[in-house]
């Protein structure tokens, strides 16, 4: 899609997934008015968005993170970001890359009560 970027499927996952976790997005490195670089102080790899699948919405009964790094097109995480993602999986976190609104939703679709979303 022409003009569609990054940012924009960052928002669209943010909406879509709002009835079931509350997604932040995380900026470790922001452009000032300026044009100088600021580090928000957010370790490197750090995904696009973050938030928390809540106790009464999953099937396991406590608040569980989520972490979703998002990609365009054929872009690749970063072996960072791979190694951010695969130390969340292991602490028991919901933790991916997607390239789509479905891919996310997916992602969360196994970890709810109901498999409707």
């Amino acid at each position: 899609m022409v003009g569609y970027n990054e940012s924009m499927l960052v928002n669209e996952i943010i909406r879509k997934l709002y009835p079931w976790v509350h997604m932040q997005r995380a900026n470790v490195i922001r452009g000032t008015h300026d044009g100088r670089r600021l580090n928000t102080g957010l370790p490197k790899g750090f995904p696009d968005l973050f938030g928390t699948l809540p106790a009464e919405k999953n099937r396991y009964g406590v608040a569980v993170p989520v972490f979703i790094e998002c990609k365009l097109g054929y872009n690749k995480p970063s072996p960072e970001q791979k190694k951010f993602i695969a130390d969340e999986l292991a602490k028991g976190s919901i933790a991916g890359v997607c390239y789509s609104v479905e891919d996310a939703l997916a992602l969360i679709r196994p970890h709810l009560k109901t498999s409707r979303i």
